[in-house]
């Protein structure tokens, strides 16, 4: 098992969609926890995902979306723009990691911290 670089990991296939309008009007999907799925790990292998960052207050978000079969466990994962992204902004998408949830080998809880630079930063990523 590799250690210490899970900066990398996504989950897939653990969440299920739901479309909702939050209070600014803008339609986006509303996540609840669901079961299975499996994590991407892309520290060796990976595709142009690996140069969009990650911001407290993402302008664009990741969807499991399903076209070629239906098993939910293993979706495609498509990122949609949340607003109007102009010309030359950098495309950022919260990497959604959990607080006190990210472990380092020998079981104690690893942090990192966050240096988005956005309004909501919460000042750390995990």
């Amino acid at each position: 098992m590799r250690t210490g670089l899970d900066e990398y990991l996504f989950d897939i296939g653990k969440n299920l969609i739901n479309n909702g309008i939050l209070s600014d009007g803008v339609s986006r999907p509303e996540v609840s926890e669901g079961g299975g799925g499996f994590t991407i790990d892309a520290a060796r292998y990976g595709n142009l995902g690996r140069f969009f960052n990650h911001s407290c207050v993402p302008n664009m978000y990741a969807q499991d979306v399903l076209y070629d079969h239906g098993d939910r466990r293993i979706p495609h994962i498509m990122l949609f723009a949340a607003e109007n992204i102009p010309p030359l902004k950098e495309l950022t998408y919260d990497y959604n990691y959990s607080k006190d949830q990210i472990f380092n080998s020998d079981g104690s809880i690893k942090k990192k911290d966050c240096f988005c630079g956005s309004v909501g930063c919460t000042g750390r990523m995990y």
